[in-house]
């Protein structure tokens, strides 16, 4: 069988913003969830109320916005999502705009600086961003200025976080894409927080990142 591509899939949720939270929620709340290191992001947002940069890589977008919808936004922490001008930007705005995060819109290729800029101010205004480091269009596991930026000027610990899935299916995408199956068993894996000053080595701080995200196990 020929793997689908993504265009086919964001094709099926075009009425994101009606279909697609119930799409998104009918799926993975038949899964099951596992968190580890869980203390390393608890501690911070719970304990001492504080600011953190979620960070995950793009194909496992999917169900990270549920998974931090559910037990970050709706326990009454403030997300901030960095959201591309794509087709699939579009659609996961709407999404998450539906599920309650704010969302502001920008990518590597239009509408960078604004958007950053816009980002750091509603991040400094109370709200914990959420970043893709990797998208919207790659290179695949390669981080981006956008997070680098961010974590230097806001002082915020960047929390590299992943899943496992036991049953999964990944797409025919630039990232490989990947989206549970129903009733799988979801390990949500923290890693070390990494924490940044505006004169921290930038390139240094790139590959702390990129490190952090890769010793997690993949899916």
């Amino acid at each position: 069988m020929v793997p689908l591509g993504c265009g086919y899939f964001y094709n099926m949720l075009w009425f994101y913003s009606l279909l697609g939270r119930w799409f998104l929620f009918a799926l993975c709340r038949t899964t099951r969830i596992e968190e580890i290191n869980a203390a390393y992001v608890k501690d911070y947002v719970f304990n001492k109320q504080k600011n953190v940069i979620f960070a995950f890589w793009h194909n496992r977008l999917f169900y990270m916005t549920y998974f931090l919808a559910t037990r970050y936004l709706w326990r009454g922490h403030k997300l901030v999502v960095f959201s591309s001008y794509s087709k699939d930007g579009e659609i996961m705005a709407r999404l998450e705009t539906a599920l309650g995060a704010a969302v502001i819109r920008g990518s590597t290729s239009k509408g960078a600086i604004e958007g950053l800029i816009n980002l750091y101010r509603k991040a400094l205004s109370g709200y914990s961003p959420v970043v893709t480091p990797d998208g919207p269009r790659g290179p695949k596991y390669e981080v981006q200025d956008g997070i680098i930026f961010l974590a230097k000027k806001t002082g915020f610990p960047v929390i590299p976080v992943s899943y496992q899935a036991n049953r999964s299916y990944k797409f025919n995408s630039w990232d490989n894409f990947i989206i549970p199956l129903p009733l799988a068993h979801i390990k949500i894996i923290y890693g070390e927080p990494i924490i940044a000053r505006d004169d921290t080595d930038k390139e240094g701080l790139r590959e702390r990142i990129k490190t952090a995200l890769m010793k997690i196990p993949s899916t």
